[in-house]
């Protein structure tokens, strides 16, 4: 099935969206960073429909960018944690990833997930999912300096496949959503390209 996919760019620097992949299945997978302005594309109003536009947006950026690239299936994703109103951005410093822990502990919190999959011939298809993790009730001594560290630059200030996992009490939905990319999504795309 993979056959007719090309080859496979990666419109992402995010390690764990690599990881996805290959465990899906994929090899060589190139990965190209998209240089968008993420915030800009933010819509108050609407996360689902951000989420979808700045993954679009990374998917075509690489399209146009990279015009050699017409034997390519070009795979975007972005992820958003949100919790009462408030987006909880990349965390770009401990004090942020402290913080962050803070306001999600003991409390529901969703993960929107935007997916991009440009085919060969140039067909979009995107997708929104949507997850909700509810931690654990944090204490002060729950939050060490490698948790701290391990946030730094994740959405929302953790990692779900490292040491926060203690923390997560329930998931409704996708955990690789969560991860990076909704891997049952991308293979459904991946079925009707």
């Amino acid at each position: 099935m993979f056959n007719k996919l090309g080859n496979i760019i990666l419109a992402s620097s995010s390690p764990r969206r690599l990881e996805l992949l290959q465990n899906l299945g994929l090899k060589k997978i190139r990965i190209i960073k998209p240089m968008i302005n993420e915030k800009n594309l933010l819509e108050k109003s609407s996360l689902k429909k951000s989420v979808r536009n700045i993954a679009i947006q990374k998917a075509l950026y690489v399209r146009k960018s990279y015009k050699n690239f017409n034997d390519s299936t070009i795979i975007a994703g972005d992820t958003l944690v949100f919790r009462a109103g408030r987006i909880l951005h990349k965390a770009e410093s401990k004090d942020t990833v402290k913080t962050y822990l803070n306001y999600l502990s003991a409390r529901r919190h969703k993960v929107y997930g935007g997916i991009c999959i440009i085919s060969k011939e140039g067909k979009i298809f995107s997708k929104v999912v949507i997850t909700e993790i509810f931690f654990e009730k944090l204490e002060p001594v729950d939050i060490s300096n490698k948790l701290l560290e391990e946030g730094i630059g994740k959405a929302g200030g953790y990692a779900i496949q490292g040491m926060a996992s203690k923390f997560i009490r329930k998931i409704k939905g996708s955990y690789t959503n969560v991860v990076g990319l909704s891997i049952p999504e991308v293979y459904k795309i991946f079925k009707i390209i």
